[in-house]
């Protein structure tokens, strides 16, 4: 019988640790933290095993033969600590005293942002900046995500709508400006032109001297010129810029063109082929020898033209890597996944997996 016991107690908390991986999405869901229910719900399944050890610690019952109380003490702590790191105990107590946790929030006393009280802001005045959740004001400051943005002008503090969109579109704006600053979230760009400055697309902005990724000068960008090749690639016809940093190496700037196939993007100008290493110091990477005319992504982060096959995928590491598969033969070389190799890409003679040539077992006669 204490067999049988000790399965269904078993089957009871099997659910408990996925029940803990997956709190977090619980606890991200909309409205979730202004729902008392939910809340204590969410209390229930994540200190449930509590009960169970403390019902059998006053039964004086053992688990599988061991005495609960370790078991007892062990999920009193994981699920104490990960109730009191979501805050619930507080969230339970502000809607108790009808404060909600979620964004911002004011009665007739107080401002609160996710329930926490901003001591600075007045109820009277206060208000969110329309279409934004994040910026709020009040006749004397200016507040982002319940903190105060320094010297903010809240008398002139306005969004900087991003070049092209209509009135109607209410997506929460990136820049914003008072009378004598732009800020990028809540930070003052130090130097920047108030009266010219424009979001021009994504984070990108820009004013009479400078482009801006972000906060980020982008270094010798000249505004005037500065246009999108394609997203986060950028040319201001003397330079290449990818993402917040400037190709450094030698490029034909007239005549760079960046070429998608799906997902996968190759630049190339009329003298070289270039792979994209986002996270490098140097993004763009030459591939010595590649053929201009006949380059060609395929599948699987493999690329050929008429002399070469490359890979330039993800290594075991997790890291880009820019391999040359010399023994491959590109008119033979095709991509598709093979079971009886375990290959993704063959020319006939030669196998690879993940850009390494993997080795086939010699049949036993």
């Amino acid at each position: 019988m204490s067999t049988v016991i000790n399965i269904f107690i078993t089957l009871i908390l099997m659910p408990w640790p996925p029940a803990l991986m997956m709190s977090p999405m619980m606890m991200a869901a909309p409205d979730f933290r202004n729902n008392r229910s939910s809340l204590l719900s969410a209390t229930f399944i994540l200190g449930y095993p509590v009960i169970v050890f403390a019902v059998l610690k006053l039964l004086d019952y053992t688990f599988w033969g061991m005495d609960v109380t370790g078991w007892l003490i062990g999920v009193s702590c994981v699920s104490g600590i990960i109730i009191f790191l979501y805050g619930i105990p507080g969230m339970l107590i502000n809607l108790g005293r009808g404060v909600q946790n979620n964004g911002y929030f004011k009665n007739d006393t107080f401002v609160y942002y996710d329930g926490n009280k901003i001591a600075e802001a007045d109820p009277v005045s206060f208000s969110v900046i329309a279409d934004d959740k994040f910026y709020a004001k009040d006749s004397k400051h200016v507040f982002y995500m319940g903190k105060l943005v320094k010297d903010a002008d809240p008398v002139t503090f306005t969004p900087i709508k991003e070049v092209g969109r209509g009135p109607l579109d209410v997506e929460s704006s990136v820049y914003w400006k008072d009378k004598a600053n732009v800020y990028y979230n809540a930070k003052k760009i130090e130097g920047s032109d108030v009266g010219t400055f424009q979001h021009i697309k994504s984070i990108y902005g820009k004013d009479r001297n400078h482009v801006y990724y972000g906060n980020i000068i982008l270094p010798k960008a000249n505004p005037e010129k500065f246009m999108f090749l394609e997203e986060g690639i950028a040319t201001d016809e003397a330079s290449i810029f990818v993402f917040n940093k400037l190709v450094n190496i030698p490029v034909d700037v007239p005549s760079f063109e960046v070429v998608r196939n799906g997902d996968h993007l190759f630049c190339k100008d009329k003298n070289n082929v270039y792979l994209l290493l986002y996270e490098k110091a140097e993004p763009l990477v030459e591939l010595d020898g590649a053929d201009v005319a006949t380059f060609t992504l395929l599948e699987r982060y493999y690329a050929k033209d008429k002399n070469h096959v490359y890979f330039y995928g993800y290594s075991k590491l997790n890291t880009r890597a820019l391999i040359h598969l010399k023994e491959a033969d590109p008119d033979k070389f095709t991509v598709g996944y093979d079971a009886s190799t375990n290959s993704e890409a063959t020319d006939g003679s030669n196998y690879y997996m993940a850009g390494r040539a993997v080795e086939r077992k010699k049949k036993v006669k």
